[in-house]
């Protein structure tokens, strides 16, 4: 029983979405086009498992400092001192930072990079402050948290790309791709931070909190999260455009252009991710319930996970 309540407490299927996420742009991204990169097998798991191990660590403190929130906010799913005592899930915490260090230095040693480790390390020290103190300032928290799951995703471009960035003539590119997906990442996952704030409003109250929905009210707030999803929809709207441009292009012989994501499927599946973020949207503004912004915030992550899965249509559809 123990055991199912600690994997509960980690949020396992996030933590499922980290290693798909991963897998997704090494296999389907990086292995495809660039022959020698630095990871090994061996250091791209031990990589993986530093990025999940710290994410795990830092969802165990949080709620550690939530305690006391989580007593209004979610009572029948709380798990600290309820089912997992505070000083157990402390020990977890550090054996799993601690592993994750010492994991991650090793493969960073090994590309000849050590100074990145203290990528990881800065990783763990900013997700202690924001459970700590962060997630209640105003904007910083879900800055902090957005900021993390972008870097996430450029430390594999920085850890298996960047050290051989010279050597490859499709590293270049491939780093810019695996860049505009973590800015992706970044904007879907403030909005739905944001969004969260709205859902965790009453527990929030009590403490006081400086979040979105307490400075600037409802309304506002409502207005603020369908302005950072209008980003997303713009940026993906130039790669429409570039989309479209490549495909009604042609060489002198009438031979098409080829170039990575701009074939039909390809074009057809962005308007697929198009029409989920004006539902979110739209949904967004309309949303007036607890309810509403806990189906706002799923349809966030959603759009995060189909818009990652667009490196295996695009690749499948290139080669």
């Amino acid at each position: 029983m123990a055991i199912i309540n600690f994997i509960k407490l980690i949020r396992p299927l996030n933590l499922v979405i980290i290693i798909l996420l991963q897998c997704i742009i090494k296999i389907f991204l990086i292995d495809q086009f660039i022959v020698n990169s630095a990871l090994s097998n061996l250091d791209f798991f031990l990589f993986l498992f530093s990025t999940v191990a710290i994410t795990a660590a830092g969802y165990i403190i949080n709620d550690i400092y939530d305690e006391k929130i989580d007593e209004i906010n979610k009572e029948n799913s709380r798990i600290i001192n309820k089912k997992i005592k505070s000083s157990s899930a402390i020990a977890c915490y550090i054996i799993l930072n601690a592993s994750a260090f010492i994991s991650i230095f090793y493969v960073a040693w090994t590309i000849k990079k050590p100074i990145f480790s203290l990528i990881f390390l800065y990783s763990i020290y900013a997700l202690w402050q924001y459970s700590k103190q962060l997630k209640v300032k105003f904007l910083r928290g879900n800055i902090i948290v957005s900021w993390l799951v972008a870097l996430s995703i450029i430390n594999l471009a920085l850890f298996d790309i960047l050290p051989i960035i010279g050597n490859e003539n499709s590293s270049r590119i491939i780093f810019k791709i695996i860049i505009c997906y973590s800015i992706f990442s970044f904007l879907i996952t403030l909005s739905r931070e944001i969004i969260k704030d709205v859902e965790d409003l009453e527990g929030d109250k009590i403490l006081n909190a400086n979040t979105v929905i307490l400075k600037f009210g409802f309304d506002k707030t409502k207005k603020f999260i369908n302005f950072l999803n209008t980003l997303v929809f713009i940026l993906i709207f130039f790669w429409q455009y570039f989309q479209y441009s490549i495909h009604q292009s042609s060489f002198e012989n009438n031979q098409k252009i080829e170039i990575w994501g701009t074939d039909t499927i390809s074009i057809i599946y962005t308007i697929i991710v198009q029409l989920f973020l004006i539902l979110l949207i739209f949904k967004s503004h309309v949303a007036k319930s607890k309810s509403d912004f806990s189906f706002l915030s799923k349809l966030s992550k959603t759009i995060m996970i189909i818009g990652i899965i667009s490196i295996i249509v695009f690749t499948k559809n290139f080669i």
